[in-house]
């Protein structure tokens, strides 16, 4: 990252003069390593990607619109001005960074000795500073590898080892779906009740959060690419490894009537055994790695532009400690952040669609997502409220992204307050 001393209030540095951009296969593996952890998600990650696909479309228009744009930014900046920019770029960076957490926390859960305890209920048991351990080493060596190594290595790097990860899921994926076909079926028998009613768009609602984080190639844009073609690829690839997964799933004793491919590991298992178990958790390891780069790259991409009191290097830094910090308190409270990550992620999906409806000459498409989008995105977060009746457990990943969010728009409307619109 260029080391450079940024003044003044929180603004944008759209300058021309930026280190090289992205190829396009480049673009399109990085986007692919953000939304990859999407790929245990099942038939949320089919939801999620038609519900981000008018916010690529929204993206493309604004980038039509303002071609010398150099990132989301810039984008969101060119029909809301300056204030607009600065709460796109605060709520991408705090969106990307508590997803990164819980990317990290998931690394270092797949590298954590598991003890079944010998009881009736088998409860597992994790040791939880080891597991901290993992996580913050997750951090640390990804955070080194994206201040040291050229933009383009690190999208490259990302991109390899999230398609690496996301092809040993989806071959394993038909494996087993071959190996139903062929009949050979499970010899377990396990009872799985499958969800009804609000339940199932509660859980799907919360399933397709997990696309967030493909626009990340939109933090630095490249010249003459609108960026459509790397996210559209990206989303549609995720979502037919999950769906693969997940049709897989539905051929275990474990995962079968799930939504999810969460236990895509155990239907595996459950065909191949061990080494298949070990192949397909290696690739899980590989493509939530390649997601934690991809985010990190992407909060040294907007903080390189971000015009603040203190050199953009020295705010990344201050970034990777809190992650560390925030993932340490996180694994031994024994929650997740990635819910909460996602909703600051959403919020800055509805800044986007609200800058694309202020583009001159609007389509009937542009109308229709003026009508569609505010009731999809409030469906992401009423109806998994709805499913656990408004419980603290599921309010309290809400409250916790309202008050980020918030800080997030206080933040933006205080560094731009002597910057009119």
């Amino acid at each position: 990252m260029p080391k450079k001393q940024l003044t003044d209030a929180l603004a944008l540095d759209e300058s021309p003069q930026d280190a090289p951009t992205l190829a396009g296969w480049q673009a399109t593996g990085l986007a692919l390593a953000a939304a990859a952890m999407a790929a245990r998600a099942g038939l949320g990650a089919l939801i999620g990607a038609v519900l981000v696909a008018p916010i690529v479309y929204a993206l493309v228009r604004l980038r039509r619109h303002a071609p010398e744009a150099r990132s989301t930014s810039g984008l969101v900046g060119s029909t809301l001005g300056p204030r607009g920019a600065a709460f796109a770029g605060v709520l991408q960076v705090t969106g990307y960074a508590v997803i990164a957490v819980t990317a990290a926390q998931t690394f270092g859960l797949v590298w954590t000795p598991i003890d079944v305890t010998d009881d009736l209920d088998g409860a597992v048991q994790v040791n939880p500073w080891l597991w901290s351990t993992w996580a913050v080493a997750a951090i640390v060596v990804a955070a080194v590898l994206v201040f040291a190594l050229p933009g383009r290595i690190v999208a490259s790097l990302a991109g390899v080892l999230g398609l690496g990860g996301l092809l040993i899921q989806f071959y394993y994926g038909l494996a087993v779906i071959a190996r139903q076909a062929s009949g050979t079926a499970s010899q377990l028998t396990v009872g799985n009740d499958p969800p009804t009613g609000l339940a199932v768009a509660g859980i799907l609602a919360t399933l397709a959060v997990t696309t967030a984080g493909f626009e990340v190639v939109t933090a630095r844009t490249r010249r003459g690419s609108t960026g459509g073609w790397p996210m559209s690829l990206a989303i549609a690839f995720v979502a037919v490894v999950a769906a693969v997964a997940w049709w897989a799933c539905q051929h275990s004793a474990y995962g079968a009537g799930s939504l999810n491919a969460g236990d895509f590991g155990l239907a595996v298992n459950d065909f191949y055994g061990d080494t298949g178990t070990k192949i397909v958790t290696l690739g899980s390891a590989m493509f939530v790695f390649a997601a934690l780069l991809a985010l990190l790259w992407g909060v040294g991409a907007v903080t390189d532009r971000l015009d603040v009191t203190a050199p953009s290097d020295a705010v990344f830094a201050g970034i990777v400690v809190t992650m560390v910090v925030l993932a340490v308190a996180v694994i031994q409270l024994g929650w997740t952040l990635g819910y909460v990550g996602a909703l600051v992620l959403f919020a800055l999906y509805a800044v986007i669609v609200v800058a694309n409806s202020k583009v001159p000459a609007e389509s009937v498409v542009t109308w229709w997502l003026r009508l569609v989008m505010p009731v999809a995105l409030a469906a992401v977060v009423v109806l998994p409220l709805l499913w656990a009746e408004f419980s603290l457990h599921a309010l309290a990943p809400v409250l916790v992204a309202a008050v980020l969010i918030a800080a997030a728009a206080v933040t933006a409307l205080l560094g731009t307050r002597s910057r009119p619109d």
